[in-house]
């Protein structure tokens, strides 16, 4: 099974090639918790990506924060355990 830590890098380069630019959100103690992994921003859309490893699930404080981004309006936040997966993401909000 691919790290987590491998699956996001290989999103990140995907991303950035398709022409989204491209923020890795490093967790500590001076960031709010369950902020989604990977942010992608392209023509004024907002695409947050929380990377998991495919059969592991988000946190619910994961899942509370990318409802509270959805509610906001324009953002799209999901739950990807691939490049595969993030790049139809991207692909589909690529408009």
């Amino acid at each position: 099974m691919p790290l987590e830590s491998t699956i996001t890098k290989s999103i990140q380069q995907s991303a950035k090639e398709r022409g989204w630019w491209v923020l890795k959100v490093a967790g500590g103690a001076f960031q709010r918790p369950g902020i989604p992994d990977v942010l992608c921003v392209k023509n004024g859309r907002a695409v947050f990506l929380e990377v998991k490893q495919p059969g592991k699930k988000p946190t619910p404080l994961q899942v509370h924060v990318m409802e509270e981004l959805r509610t906001v309006g324009g953002a799209v936040a999901e739950v990807v355990t691939s490049k595969a997966q993030a790049e139809e993401i991207l692909d589909r909000w690529d408009r």
